[in-house]
């Protein structure tokens, strides 16, 4: 098996990919239809809730939603520190967020 090796970005190349990112968004935006954005806008929502659907159906909060005991919360928190894979940290963070969340509305709903 072969090791990662850490990869430095350049800090030019960083800035500069930045800068263009900030003037892309707006000047797409503006060289589109209103109907272009509007579809676009669509896209992205239905690829957002695609997203949580499928967060929602994973194995650690494929209990009933009520579930979001401190043992969620501390599983998801064992699993986080156990990983270094950065797409399993990215996707245990959001589940423990969504976790937290719901615990608190929940407590403020009483």
């Amino acid at each position: 098996m072969g090791t990662k090796v850490a990869r430095q970005k350049n800090a030019a190349a960083v800035a500069l990919g930045r800068e263009g990112g900030k003037k892309g968004g707006p000047a797409r935006a503006a060289s589109l239809s209103s109907k272009q954005r509007s579809e676009s806008a669509r896209k992205a929502v239905q690829a957002r809730w695609a997203k949580a659907k499928e967060l929602k159906t994973s194995t650690v909060l494929k209990k009933p939603s009520a579930d979001t005991s401190d043992q969620v919360v501390l599983d998801l928190l064992g699993r986080l520190k156990a990983t270094s894979d950065p797409s399993e940290i990215r996707r245990l963070s959001d589940q423990l967020e969504r976790a937290i969340f719901h615990k608190q509305y929940k407590s403020t709903r009483k």
